[in-house]
């Protein structure tokens, strides 16, 4: 017959599983390459820099190096105000496993930082949209308005999606919520995702999926006021 270890044993053993899954994946967030990133604006051409260096106008695709330390991020263009935020590191091991020894089990999960701030809107994961805020813009709730429902959109985008099959669900109103309609013209909004929903639920991505909506509510007689821009 086969002893079980002794405790302290499975301790160790769990130590130093844990300790060699944990420097693993830090060796592959560390490890030297590059990734291809995506930056959109709101506005087209807007000039996108990285730790002081122009990396180009946006739309823009590019390979960026991978670094330990945190990147600085600087978006610009005439007549706008001028964007700045860190890009912070997204530690994410990629395992969610569970390790069960005689009995004791550790449940090693993904591990996660936000990397976003200000006005970046990351919606895939190697995607990114700014939101520029004009210089003279009078209405700076109706901006911050914008960027809270494009954000939640983005993050949101196949719930929304899987909500206007079903024509109901918790998303969906958090999307219809963020503009803002008030009951008196709520059947006018739900009018409008009925009769769009085969074109909404074939856009690529929430942002677009956002952008058709707002141009959808922009048109309506009813609905303009409350468009976002």
């Amino acid at each position: 017959m086969i002893k079980p270890f002794p405790r302290k044993t499975h301790r160790l053993i769990l130590f130093g599983l844990t300790a060699f899954l944990a420097f693993s994946g830090c060796a592959t967030i560390f490890s030297d390459g590059e990734d291809t990133i995506t930056f959109n604006s709101s506005v087209d051409k807007t000039k996108v820099f990285l730790d002081g260096i122009k990396l180009g106008e946006t739309p823009l695709t590019i390979p960026i190096d991978r670094k330990t330390a945190n990147r600085k991020l600087k978006f610009s263009k005439s007549g706008y105000q001028t964007q700045e935020m860190e890009l912070l590191h997204d530690f994410n091991l990629n395992f969610g496993m569970i390790l069960d020894l005689t009995g004791t089990a550790l449940t090693l999960t993904p591990m996660g930082i936000n990397a976003l701030s200000g006005n970046l809107i990351k919606y895939t994961p190697t995607e990114y949209h700014i939101e520029m805020e004009p210089e003279k813009f009078s209405d700076h709730n109706l901006f911050r308005q914008r960027v809270t429902s494009k954000r939640f959109a983005a993050h949101n985008f196949t719930n929304i999606q899987r909500d206007l099959v079903t024509g109901e669900g918790e998303f969906l109103e958090g999307l219809k919520a963020s503009f803002q309609v008030p009951p008196a013209h709520q059947d006018a909004l739900e009018e409008i995702l009925k009769t769009n929903t085969d074109m909404l639920i074939t856009t690529n991505n929430g942002l677009e999926l956002w952008n058709h909506l707002n141009q959808l509510v922009k048109e309506d007689p009813k609905l303009k006021n409350y468009s976002l821009g």
